[in-house]
């Protein structure tokens, strides 16, 4: 044998023997492992229910998720969420005059809020080490949405005819619409103002995303959540009087999921 043959025969035995110094001491503690996890940690769930809260590029909000998990790989779900709307053109400021009073956005016409209703599903992409990990799923959902539409009101001070030829200055609250009869803007309204003028308009909406669930325990969820939404209101959804009935909204969202798996 020469010392060809010879270093190729040491590199194969070497090779043989790290082999088999990594898979035996593998397989003891995946053994072990399973051995030591608790009665909760082997069963397998069929439900996972969940809540979050969340920021997106328009504002914030909050929800919940009831899901089924159909396979280790697939979970559905249904989904309700509650969001605030806004424009990026809202700038809020106060008067300098009166520095107590609320701060406001000049130009606003409406407080808007969104109810989303949809059904969705996670599938898994990578799932979690033996040790312990991130686990990363795809999710996706689609569904209703409906925003309501508040009137935003300002404190405002008006002029108000007062005898032949005579004006006094008075406070009172009005839209955005009626600004021709103010002197200046004092503040924005209490938030109650308008609320029984708000009005509905119905729509539908898409998301998708990433969920990167880090929970030490299969019984829990603990998850950051990166989705796009796009959402479709027919009617138009008015926030500020630059932009009058946008039908089309595109979200960033961020969420944090917290929950637990369990068995009905």
């Amino acid at each position: 044998m020469n010392t060809r043959s010879r270093l190729v025969v040491r590199l194969m035995m070497t090779a043989l023997f790290g082999a088999c110094a990594f898979l035996l001491p593998a397989q003891e503690i995946g053994i072990g492992n399973n051995d030591d996890k608790s009665i909760e940690e082997r069963i397998i769930y069929n439900r996972q229910n969940t809540f979050h809260v969340a920021i997106h590029s328009q504002g914030f909000g909050a929800g919940f998720k009831l899901g089924k998990i159909r396979t280790i790989n697939k979970t559905t779900f249904w989904q309700a969420d509650i969001v605030s709307l806004h424009s990026p053109k809202e700038i809020k400021t106060i008067n300098l005059l009166n520095f107590t009073t609320r701060p406001f956005v000049y130009g606003k016409l409406n407080s808007v809020f969104a109810l989303r209703f949809g059904y969705g599903a996670e599938k898994r992409i990578f799932g979690k080490p033996y040790w312990g990990g991130v686990e990363t799923r795809w999710t996706y959902e689609a569904g209703a949405s409906l925003a309501f539409m508040k009137p935003y009101y300002y404190h405002v001070v008006v002029y108000e005819s007062y005898g032949d030829n005579d004006y006094i200055e008075k406070e009172t609250e009005q839209t955005f619409d009626t600004h021709d009869q103010w002197i200046a803007i004092i503040g924005r309204s209490a938030f109650g103002k308008g609320i029984t003028e708000t009005k509905l308009s119905p729509g539908i909406h898409a998301s998708t995303g990433i969920s990167f669930d880090f929970a030490k325990s299969r019984t829990r969820v603990r998850a950051l959540n990166v989705d796009v939404i796009a959402e479709y209101y027919p009617l138009g959804v008015t926030i500020m009087d630059g932009q009058r009935n946008p039908w089309f909204y595109l979200t960033l969202m961020l969420s944090y999921n917290w929950g637990e798996r369990f068995n009905k």
